[in-house]
């Protein structure tokens, strides 16, 4: 189904605006507030379905710029997809209630998943060990973006949690946070900072890349242990879409990763090892189902979405666990 173009949308606002000014100037107020609520009740169903968007581009690669002198790819595909977020999809996991963002389920969560696992994984370049790790400790830029990326996306302009007076949003944190991933390739072709090849800045990635699998199959586990009734199960979208993300994004890094380290996987004869855990990835992050269910295991006639996404999961899992193993031998 192709998506909606601005134009389209612009018109169909302009309608149920003009539609809108039209009803006000009815007299009658019982019927003016019956109608306005029926031009809402319109609207916002049909803005969702523009707006809402799953972006599981498996070929998403970064700008050519961005890549250009010897940048780390996977630092440079991290950062791009922090910015395609932002700025192509929009960030929709801080919509407030009065927007049609706001009552999305699948896109948030799926953004939200993503944006999790580029946090761990800018997380494992900056730490101990990590290819932005050296003799003067963290990269400042790799380590001033994992901290920005560990706010919290569901933060709008305010946060009435914490107080009512304006605060940064979710969309400002992650956006600096891209600038300093973007500034650390900068100065990797400037020679101002470096970038450690060795197998065990390589290992910590696939450290991050379990971590974040445990938290998949963590998170089915919860939702399958509640056993919520098959029809009323309105949280299982953001369980599958969120695990979605993560392994959409692990994927997308861990693909262009590879190739900073193709030298480390040739010498240690991994490659083959290598090339299988991205195809797994593939396979885990691709189902994107129109409905999402959690059926009985037992089940002949409805699926059990979230079982299905745990065995591919796992199914990484073991894969990585074998490729940690090569990476760490002598």
């Amino acid at each position: 189904m192709t998506r909606p173009t601005p134009k389209t949308v612009i018109n169909v606002l302009a309608a149920a605006l003009s539609a809108m000014a039209a009803l006000l100037r009815h007299p009658s107020r019982r019927f003016v507030s019956w109608a306005v609520a029926g031009v809402v009740l319109l609207v916002f169903p049909v803005d969702m379905l523009v707006i809402s968007k799953i972006d599981d581009n498996p070929d998403f690669v970064p700008a050519a710029a961005q890549l250009a002198g010897g940048r780390s790819r996977g630092v440079a595909t991290a950062a791009a997809l922090i910015g395609r977020e932002l700025d192509v999809n929009r960030w929709r996991a801080n919509d407030p209630f009065f927007l049609p963002g706001g009552w999305l389920r699948d896109m948030p969560a799926f953004q939200l998943g993503l944006e999790g696992a580029v946090a761990r994984m800018t997380a494992a370049m900056a730490g101990e060990k990590g290819l932005g790790y050296g003799a003067n400790g963290s990269d400042m830029d790799l380590n001033n973006a994992a901290g920005l990326l560990k706010y919290p996306g569901t933060v709008w302009k305010f946060d009435t949690r914490t107080s009512w007076l304006p605060t940064a949003s979710a969309e400002k944190q992650y956006r600096n946070a891209q600038r300093s991933l973007d500034n650390y390739n900068n100065r990797l072709v400037a020679g101002t900072t470096g970038f450690d090849h060795r197998a065990e800045a390589l290992a910590v990635l696939v450290e991050a890349l379990l971590h974040d699998l445990d938290d998949c199959t963590t998170a089915i586990d919860h939702h399958l242990a509640e056993g919520r009734p098959l029809l009323l199960d309105f949280t299982v979208d953001g369980v599958f879409y969120g695990n979605k993300g993560r392994l959409y994004a692990d994927f997308v890094m861990l693909g262009a990763f590879g190739k900073d380290f193709d030298k480390v996987l040739t010498e240690h004869r991994l490659t083959e090892s290598w090339s299988r855990l991205t195809v797994l990835l593939a396979e885990a992050a691709r189902p994107r189902p129109w409905l999402v269910w959690s059926a009985a295991m037992d089940s002949s006639f409805i699926p059990n979405h979230l079982a299905a996404q745990g065995y591919l999961a796992f199914r990484v899992r073991q894969q990585a666990t074998e490729l940690l193993a090569g990476l760490r031998a002598p």
